[in-house]
């Protein structure tokens, strides 16, 4: 078992958009992640944080404005092949009124289904429910085999070294 040390960078966002008990959820054209659901988000480009980078990939893969995104905290990945972080968002939102995306198909998803299903990626049944439901932010680390199957995982506490406001 690999003990976690260390965060990588965070190079990308992934935000769950909520409406009542319904979750968007894409269902990914192409790697990572190629033909199971996940929320929305994407590569955080340069001179951008992590929060301008969850709203407007939000707004680029679903024409939905969000005004805001809770954050929810960081998750690290290590597999034998790639290892990175990302920063984990929450929006709630009013309407469920959605635009087409080039990267897969958007659909409204109950959250039961969201975090029981085997179509959606795995992580989002261990972090979906916490993160979704308020849990304070975290930092969640997951270790793969090299076929992708969740090996390990652990939840911390934020860590002091960290400051939060670089991500709200």
């Amino acid at each position: 078992m690999r003990k976690f040390t260390n965060i990588a960078m965070v190079s990308h966002t992934l935000c769950f958009i909520t409406s009542n008990e319904k979750i968007l959820m894409l269902l990914r054209y192409n790697p990572p992640n190629e033909g199971l659901w996940n929320g929305v988000g994407g590569r955080i480009e340069k001179d951008e944080t992590p929060l301008q980078a969850c709203l407007r990939e939000a707004h680029e893969e679903t024409g939905i404005v969000l005004p805001n995104a809770r954050f929810g905290g960081l998750l690290n990945w290590y597999s034998p092949n790639v290892h990175g972080t990302l920063a984990l968002y929450t929006a709630q939102v009013r309407s469920e009124t959605i635009s087409e995306c080039d990267e897969g198909e958007l659909q409204w998803k109950k959250r039961d289904w969201v975090f029981t299903s085997s179509e959606v990626v795995h992580n989002v049944h261990v972090v979906g429910p916490l993160i979704i439901n308020g849990a304070q932010a975290s930092i969640y680390h997951f270790e793969y085999d090299s076929f992708d199957n969740i090996i390990n995982y652990e939840r911390h506490e934020w860590m002091s070294s960290l400051n939060k406001q670089d991500y709200q």
